[in-house]
């Protein structure tokens, strides 16, 4: 700190303290520095972890939090008693859906494969978003089961929809239909 306070005295600064008070003005400096490198930290390590940026990284967290609350809602309405558990259900989810992207994202950021006229052939870059997709798709139809379960109109339809969409590309038949 002496050097630091040393070097900050030849720009005309009494310590570090002034320099802070100074150049941030009304701001509690330490505090907005420390701020700043947390979330610094925190952004750049979501994209190198997890290879998509903190929005997404957000948005996928507020898709698992409205599929949570929607869900504690519709065990509700169903006279399930709600206990504090499942919001550590909701964590272990998170981290559950993360693990794979990291090792994912891991396999295809540090793998060399072959380009074949101008394309890579990486087999974890389509796992990857095969499984960012997937994740992402199970977590919508379970939110629209869970706004149906609450008595939403738009969720069963939505539902339907998407069921005989899904269905139809993969050639799979649908245990929900009536035999006729």
């Amino acid at each position: 700190m002496k050097t630091i306070n040393y070097i900050l005295d030849g720009f005309g600064f009494k310590n570090l303290d002034d320099f802070l008070s100074s150049t941030f003005g009304f701001l509690n400096s330490q505090n907005v520095i420390k701020t700043d490198l947390v979330l610094g930290t925190l952004v750049s390590a979501v994209s190198f972890l997890f290879g998509f940026n903190h929005l997404f990284l957000i948005a996928l967290v507020v898709l698992l939090g409205f599929e949570w609350y929607t869900g504690v809602k519709a065990s509700l309405k169903r006279g399930e008693q709600h206990s504090s558990r499942k919001f550590g259900r909701m964590l272990l989810k998170i981290a559950t859906y993360l693990t794979p992207i990291y090792i994912l994202n891991t396999f295809a950021s540090n793998s060399n494969f072959p380009v074949i006229m101008n394309y890579e052939i990486d087999p974890f870059i389509w796992l990857y978003w095969v499984y960012v997709i997937a994740i992402i798709w199970q977590l919508f139809v379970s939110l629209l089961e869970n706004y149906k379960s609450l008595g939403y109109k738009f969720a069963e339809v939505l539902l339907k929809i998407i069921n005989k969409k899904f269905y139809e590309q993969f050639n799979l038949e649908d245990d929900n239909k009536n035999p006729t």
